[in-house]
């Protein structure tokens, strides 16, 4: 049972419109491309419009919730905060990044545990979920790596 309240899944919806509405009219700026087909803009641009649709989709799941829901009280909602564990996986993100620029492991071992450790985390440790989510990273990491280098022709550390 989902309960989010559609009027903050609206207004996070919005936000990220807004979000994406910037970052698309920030990479108008960037130079146009001299060697690779695509050029530096393509991805904040591709990245951009896919938060558009993603966003207007929320929006679209959201907008029939509004008549039949009423404000759920914050003492019944099914959600437990962890800022602990937010603040903990904002540090392995900070990690990951400087085990990139010092160059301490390239992009696809560091991608790889960076994932599996999260992921593991944010399925509350559950030892047996590890082999799917190592696969998902693996997984992940390789495709990622392989778009990034072979499509957009971004070398990845």
């Amino acid at each position: 049972m989902n309960k989010v309240s559609p009027k903050l899944e609206i207004a996070m919806a919005i936000g990220l419109i807004l979000f994406g509405a910037v970052i698309y009219w920030a990479s108008l700026e960037l130079p146009e491309p001299q060697y690779e087909p695509l050029g530096t803009a393509a991805l904040p641009m591709s990245l951009a419009v896919i938060t558009f649709f993603l966003a207007m989709l929320l929006i679209a799941r959201a907008v029939p919730r509004l008549k039949e829901t009423i404000d759920v009280d914050d003492a019944t909602s099914e959600v437990t905060p962890h800022p602990k564990l937010a603040v903990f996986v904002f540090a392995l993100t900070v990690l990951f990044v400087l085990v990139m620029d010092y160059e301490i492991l390239s992009y696809l071992p560091a991608g790889i545990i960076y994932l599996t450790l999260v992921g593991f985390i944010l399925n509350h440790r559950q030892v047996s979920k590890l082999p799917w989510i190592f696969g998902f990273s693996v997984l992940l990491t390789m495709s990622t790596y392989y778009i990034f280098t072979k499509f957009f022709y971004i070398d990845l550390p």
